[in-house]
């Protein structure tokens, strides 16, 4: 089981232990299938977790950067500094060094798998910056980016969406093609809005006030705020890395699938992005997370039940006809004549 912030789930997850109110009374019992309108009144509530069913429990290997304990750990810290300084003033931020240096820390000396397992999520604004935090210094390890930038980078990365806390404007499941001109002008403020609120902190470098700023530039000028391309390896890692998780969790734009989001950010490479941080990205994400059922070339219908060295061809457990994982598994990575047609 997990304990899960609730507005991280997007309906379908199931409770292992029931939601009760503050009067002790049980509003939604165990076993219950939540669907969206009772996320909604939980949240209403003021209930901020819920325990539910691990979905990966059944499966191998999972191979997230990061344990959800710890995960979660960040998120909350994150969210308690930001907070703090929203309410409270500026000088809280700096507390922010010590985070970094402590994710920085956690990426940089365990050992990190080849593939990573990236879940779709619905949008929260601390987990967005705590997992694009932790995807950029991967990202920044694997192009040996000089290692006394990673407090830059993590730095640069934990603030990136500070300037959200200053918008009015709903940011989940954002579809600038749809909104009103005055909603899209609201967002895009929150670039500036952050350099402004971060342009006077001397404890925070040059190069991280950039990242912050540049976040939503583009190689070909098409980007927001100043429509600028920029040259500092840290704020292209930082693109690519915050518009991937931006499409997998519905922040700042329309929710789409990890295979979707890798294919836009492939086309989009040389255009929009560097190539060569594109092309890591696209080695270390998994296309097919744990838990993703699909349909091989055998005409069999499988599960990805663990992740290989290959970002494209995990281990693929069969599926029989009631849906359940048989002991037939398929290692793509060393069974070449195997290959994954579609999802399911």
């Amino acid at each position: 089981m997990r304990i899960r912030q609730v507005k991280s789930l997007v309906g379908g997850e199931t409770l292992v232990e029931p939601v009760i109110t503050k009067e002790k009374e049980i509003l939604i019992s165990g076993g219950t299938v939540l669907k969206p309108e009772y996320l909604d009144l939980i949240s209403f509530l003021g209930i901020d977790t819920v325990c539910i069913e691990d979905p990966y429990e059944a499966f191998e290997t999972i191979h997230f950067i990061i344990s959800e304990e710890r995960k979660q750990y960040y998120v909350s810290e994150v969210q308690k500094i930001l907070e703090n300084h929203i309410y409270h003033g500026k000088n809280s931020l700096n507390k922010m060094t010590d985070l970094a240096n402590e994710i920085v820390r956690e990426i940089t000396e365990e050992e990190q798998p080849k593939v990573i397992d990236i879940e779709e999520r619905n949008g929260s604004l601390y987990e967005h910056t705590v997992l694009v935090t932790m995807l950029s210094l991967v990202v920044a390890k694997m192009l040996k980016v000089k290692e006394e930038s990673y407090i830059d980078i993590a730095i640069g990365a934990l603030l990136h969406d500070l300037g959200m806390r200053y918008i009015t404007v709903p940011y989940i499941n954002f579809d600038m093609d749809n909104r009103p001109a005055s909603e899209v002008f609201e967002l895009k403020k929150h670039t500036i809005l952050a350099y402004s609120a971060l342009e006077g902190e001397d404890w925070i470098s040059p190069v991280s006030k950039k990242m912050v700023l540049s976040h939503h530039e583009r190689k070909d000028g098409s980007g927001y705020p100043l429509k600028q391309k920029t040259k500092d390896i840290e704020c292209n890692i930082l693109q690519v890395c915050d518009a991937f998780d931006c499409m997998i969790s519905g922040m700042e734009c329309k929710r789409i699938s990890v295979q979707q989001a890798l294919e836009t950010m492939i086309e989009a490479a040389d255009l929009l992005f560097e190539r060569k941080i594109v092309k890591v990205l696209q080695k270390i994400v998994a296309y097919y997370p744990v838990g993703t059922k699909i349909r091989l070339n055998t005409g069999e219908t499988g599960i990805v039940v663990c992740q290989t060295d290959n970002s494209i061809r995990p281990v693929v457990a069969v599926l029989d006809q009631d849906n359940q994982m048989t002991e037939i598994r398929y290692d793509l990575a060393k069974n070449k004549k195997i290959s994954i047609l579609q999802l399911v």
